[in-house]
């Protein structure tokens, strides 16, 4: 259970990071509208994702 827990928290950090690096990379200028909306869209997917984890990978 303590793995699913891990497995949950890597799925978060490393889809923020990729935002975050996106972000900081990216050279056209993003809105902070946009910005607010992709942080949302990506926290929902990884949440997403990190919960199912728990029903379908058995440790």
């Amino acid at each position: 259970m303590v793995a699913n827990w891990w497995l949950a928290l890597i799925i978060m950090v490393v889809s923020n990071g990729i935002v975050a690096w996106t972000l900081l990379v990216g050279q056209e200028p993003v809105s902070r509208r946009a910005k607010k909306w992709l942080f949302i869209v990506v926290n929902v997917i990884a949440l997403v994702l990190a919960v199912s984890q728990f029903f379908w990978m058995d440790f």
